[in-house]
């Protein structure tokens, strides 16, 4: 999601604003064959866009605005690596080749030292193509992604390398078109990657190692690009609704500024099952029934102000019990008042307030609400 959601840095600076990043080659590499002005102006290029990306100040000299937008997460992901901390040594160039002899692909490696145990962060391919006088930098996805094969379902089209499961993608078509209708915004088309897994995603993103991908769930699970007309999955599910939902309500409703994401991640698990496990509303009920017969004092209003600190079954809590308020709100009332719950503002301030004109339910009879919710079937 939008949320979330790091370069190297040379000289380490504790203002706003670092200064100019110098690589270096792997083992003196060269980075052009038999040209050496031509390596000059490429390193050279490399040195500001890795200045821009640290400081997250991405220009139209470095990078097109057209293809900034497109692949939102690949920049994102090589925004202010190292910013604000003394572990990070200057990115290293491992690797440099021409396909033919003007386009070069760069491997850089993000590292450093911390404790005194040598560290790698990322590994990242870039694409560099000449512009004017130096070099652009592009995300290598649609090169990577050129051999995928591809099949129209309605308004959504998948990319994938394997197999696909046709009754589950046709599944997820026609959600989307309900999802359009219920939000009463237009039907668009959607370009849907369906990854094997998580390696072969970030892999066509030019991302060959991600420590913050491979040790913690980040933009793991589905996401968006190009502002909500791509999607990307790395569960080799042909129908992941989670991962969707709440990237649909803030590219395609306005005031997203005002959304209450807690609530859009318990619309999304009605919707589509909770993460990567797809536990249904049933399942997710009864586990928190186990949950109460083990702690029987157990108050869910409390829980729910605890927002991530509170987990039943490694799941979290408030996202869970807005699954069960959007079940009922969806049955007593419809759609238009699930939106009324997901514009509660960014930190929830209205949530409450909003609840009690909805469902007559407040903080006083939250826990009671939540405990008749879960033993419902």
């Amino acid at each position: 999601m939008n949320i979330n959601r790091i370069l190297i840095l040379s000289i380490f600076i504790c203002n706003i604003s670092y200064g100019q990043i110098t690589v270096n080659r792997n083992f003196n590499l060269e980075l052009t064959e038999k040209d050496s002005l031509k390596s000059i102006k490429l390193e050279k290029s490399l040195n500001g866009f890795l200045t821009e990306a640290i400081n997250r100040t991405y220009s139209n000299k470095y990078v097109d605005s057209i293809h900034l937008k497109k692949y939102e997460f690949f920049f994102n992901k090589l925004s202010g690596i190292g910013k604000n901390s003394n572990d990070f040594h200057n990115p290293s160039i491992l690797k440099s080749y021409s396909p033919d002899g003007e386009i070069y692909m760069l491997t850089v490696a993000f590292f450093g030292i911390k404790n005194d145990n040598p560290f790698i962060y990322q590994i990242t391919e870039l694409m560099a193509k000449p512009y004017k006088d130096h070099y652009r930098f592009y995300c290598p996805f649609k090169e990577n992604t050129v051999n995928f094969k591809t099949k129209t379902f309605k308004n959504v089209t998948y990319y994938y390398s394997g197999s696909i499961n046709e009754e589950k993608a046709n599944d997820f078509a026609e959600f989307k078109d309900e999802l359009s209708e219920l939000s009463e915004t237009r039907k668009s088309n959607l370009d849907y990657y369906c990854f094997q897994n998580l390696d072969e995603l970030l892999k066509s993103y030019g991302f060959l190692y991600s420590a913050r991908q491979c040790n913690f769930l980040c933009y793991d699970l589905g996401f968006t690009d190009n502002e909500g007309q791509i999607y990307m999955t790395g569960t080799n599910n042909e129908n992941y609704i989670f991962g969707y939902l709440g990237d649909y309500l803030y590219y395609n409703l306005p005031n997203k500024e005002n959304m209450y994401w807690a609530f859009v991640q318990g619309v999304s698990t009605y919707y589509g099952g909770y993460g990567l496990s797809y536990d249904t509303m049933g399942e997710l009920k009864q586990q928190f029934r186990n949950e109460l017969h083990k702690n029987p004092s157990l108050d869910f209003l409390e829980e729910f102000k605890k927002g991530r600190k509170s987990s039943v079954n490694r799941h979290f809590s408030f996202y869970v019990m807005s699954a069960f308020l959007c079940e009922e709100v969806v049955n007593k009332k419809g759609f238009k008042d699930v939106l009324k719950l997901v514009y509660s503002g960014d930190k929830g301030e209205l949530f409450f307030e909003n609840l009690k004109t909805i469902l007559n339910v407040d903080e006083t009879n939250f826990h009671k609400t939540i405990l008749r919710l879960i033993n419902e079937k």
